[in-house]
């Protein structure tokens, strides 16, 4: 098989791998500037699992893939270019330019690469925990908080970190537990002890095997041993 030529002739000054909210950000300003941009945008984006973002100025409430399409409306005013493609390499040549290759087999050329790739959530392997993310299994209260206020949550612990994370989503809601999971009570110190214990977090040991749901909704979680807890949202 003959390796994809790379397209020099229509070179671009700058090719941005990610077609998210802070890629075509970066795009928006590129193109005002007058620089011939390729935005390579594989469709994945963290915040797909949403319904809606919010605590976006002007935008809250607004669906996550709605807030995209206007961004690739924008970016096309300007002349910036957009490929549904994945960029799977990128090397750069002896002069400091880039070679990027996408999963099609197309290799553009451009003098600058921005990376807009964003994160990729690695989720506690809990039976039917993934299918509820970003409906009633959370991951950012500031995100999520107020649409699940003064329910019940639980919070997933996944290192002694979680303790902050317990105490933080107290703002919404005053029944919290923490699993702690994968966390070992001998890893909490006496000082988290008494702050959870403070502000009325409750503390369960033992690892969680699965989330319980009910009606489309999450009722609480499983453990190991056996027993369930009900909780109304769970957060990660």
């Amino acid at each position: 098989m003959e390796a994809a030529e790379t397209d020099r002739a229509g070179a671009y000054e700058v090719v941005v791998v990610g077609g998210g909210a802070a890629g075509l950000s970066a795009a928006l300003v590129l193109g005002r500037a007058r620089r011939r941009t390729l935005v390579v945008d594989a469709g994945e984006p963290r915040n797909a699992p949403s319904a809606h973002l919010q605590g976006f100025l002007s935008r809250d409430g607004m669906p996550p893939a709605e807030l995209l399409a206007v961004g690739r409306e924008e970016i096309a005013r300007y002349g910036v270019e957009l490929v549904r493609d994945r960029a799977v390499d990128a090397v750069r040549d002896a002069g400091g330019e880039f070679d990027v290759t996408l999963a099609a087999g197309r290799t553009v050329h451009a003098r600058h690469l921005v990376v807009a790739t964003g994160l990729e959530d690695e989720l506690p392997k809990v039976v039917g925990l993934a299918g509820r993310f970003g409906r009633d299994v959370l991951h950012c209260p500031y995100c999520h908080g107020w649409e699940v206020r003064d329910q019940a949550f639980g919070v997933l612990a996944t290192t002694a970190l979680s303790v902050h994370q317990a105490l933080m989503v107290t703002q919404w809601s005053k029944d919290v537990t923490l699993f702690l999971h994968e966390v070992d009570e001998a890893e909490l110190s006496d000082d988290d002890l008494r702050r959870l214990a403070a502000a009325g977090v409750a503390v369960v040991p033992g690892r969680v095997t699965e989330v319980v749901v009910e009606d489309d909704r999450l009722t609480g979680v499983r453990l190991a041993d056996g027993t369930a807890h009900a909780r109304e949202a769970l957060f990660v």
